[in-house]
C-alpha cells in the first residue's frame, strides 16, 4: 500500500513519470530474462523500476517540464533526484539491490555518471539492466524539449554507447528483444 501510494503521488506530480516507470520496468524485465536473471532479480527490478524516479517529487515543476535546454545549475539539481529518491525510500525496506537500482540508475560505464561515479561492473548487473531500459523508453518518448526517435534511431544510440555509457551486453540484449518482440507501443520495429 506504502509503495502504491507513493507511485499515485508521483503521478499526480508529473503523469509522464508513471507512464515512463512503467515501460522501462517492463523493458528492464525483457532484458533480464535474456540475460538470464532469477524471478527474485525480476522482482527486484519490478519494484525499483516502479520508483526509480520518485526522487523527482524534489524537483521543481519549472525545471522538469522545462521546454529547452537545462542550464548547468538546473541539470545539477536534477542530478539529485536519485539521492531524493533514495532518501524517500529509506523507511520502507527495500532490498539493498533495489536502492542501488534507484539509487544509481544514472551511472555511465566509463564511471563519468552521477551520483557515484560507479564505473563498468562496479555497477551492479539489475542496475546496468535497468540504466539501458531507462535510456531506451526515455529516447523513444516524446518529452517537452525534444521529439522521441525511432526504436531504429535510439537502438542506433544505444549501440554507439556501448561500453561507454552502457554495459554493451545489456544493450546486445535489448537487440535481442526488440528482434524477437518487437518494441509494443511505438509502431515499429529496428
Amino acid at each position: 500500500d506504502t509503495f502504491q501510494s507513493l507511485v499515485i503521488t508521483l503521478e499526480a506530480k508529473d503523469p509522464y513519470t508513471k507512464e515512463h516507470s512503467q515501460r522501462a520496468t517492463q523493458i528492464a524485465l525483457e532484458i533480464a530474462k535474456v540475460m538470464g536473471a532469477t524471478e527474485a532479480e525480476q522482482e527486484s527490478l519490478r519494484m525499483a523500476g516502479w520508483l526509480h524516479d520518485i526522487g523527482k517529487i524534489g524537483i521543481r515543476d519549472s525545471i522538469l517540464s522545462k521546454p529547452g535546454p537545462l542550464t548547468a545549475e538546473e541539470y545539477e539539481i536534477i542530478k539529485t533526484h536519485p539521492l531524493i529518491g533514495e532518501k524517500i525510500l529509506e523507511p520502507l525496506g527495500l532490498l539493498p539491490v533495489e536502492r542501488k537500482i534507484i539509487r544509481n540508475h544514472h551511472e555511465r560505464w566509463d564511471g563519468k555518471g552521477y551520483p557515484d561515479g560507479l564505473k563498468g561492473e562496479e555497477i551492479p548487473f539489475l542496475v546496468r539492466i535497468f540504466t539501458v531500459a531507462d535510456a531506451f523508453e526515455a529516447m523513444t518518448s516524446t518529452r517537452p524539449y525534444r521529439r522521441a526517435k525511432t526504436v531504429r534511431e535510439a537502438l542506433e544510440e544505444l549501440e554507439a554507447l556501448s561500453w561507454i555509457q552502457f554495459d554493451g551486453e545489456a544493450v546486445a540484449a535489448l537487440k535481442e528483444v526488440l528482434r524477437t518482440k518487437g518494441w509494443k507501443g511505438r509502431g515499429e520495429n529496428p
